[in-house]
C-alpha cells in the first residue's frame, strides 16, 4: 500500500514537469550576427528564472532593423513573462512604434525560445529589450 502510495506521488510529480526536449544540427548551417549587450538587471529573481543566450541582429527590406533574442528559462517549471522592444534613431531618441507593447511569453521548463522584432521606421539604429515575470 506504501509503495503504490508513493509510485503514485511520483507520476503526478512527473506529470507537473513540461520540460522540452530538443534536437538540432550537430554543425549549425546558421551565420547569426551576434550583437554585444549590456545587460541591466533590477530584478535578481527574474535574473534567476530568465537568461538572454544571445541577441542577433540584420536589415531586412527596406533598410529596417530586425532583431532576434534567444531566451531561457532557468527554471524546471512553466513560467510567463512580459517583454517590450523599444527603438531608437542614431541620436538616441526613442522612436514611438504601434508595437512598443507588452507582450507576454510562455517557456516551458528549461524550455529555449526566441523573440523577434522589426523596426517600424529605417531611422531605427538601436534598441532596448525590457522583460518583467509575470507572477
Amino acid at each position: 500500500m506504501k509503495a503504490t502510495f508513493l509510485a503514485a506521488l511520483a507520476v503526478l510529480g512527473l506529470a507537473g514537469c513540461q520540460n522540452v526536449n530538443t534536437v538540432e544540427r550537430a554543425v549549425p548551417q546558421a551565420a547569426p550576427h551576434y550583437v554585444s549587450d549590456k545587460r541591466v538587471i533590477t530584478d535578481a529573481t527574474l535574473a534567476a528564472s530568465l537568461r538572454i543566450l544571445n541577441v542577433n541582429q540584420v536589415r531586412v527590406s527596406s533598410d529596417l532593423l530586425k532583431i532576434q533574442v534567444q531566451l531561457e528559462n532557468l527554471k524546471s517549471r512553466t513560467m510567463n513573462f512580459r517583454y517590450r522592444i523599444e527603438w531608437y534613431d542614431k541620436d538616441g531618441m526613442k522612436i514611438d512604434s504601434p508595437t512598443d507593447l507588452w507582450k507576454p511569453i510562455t517557456l516551458q521548463g528549461r524550455e529555449t525560445s526566441t523573440i523577434s522584432s522589426v523596426a517600424t521606421s529605417p531611422q531605427a539604429a538601436d534598441f532596448v529589450v525590457k522583460f518583467q515575470e509575470v507572477h
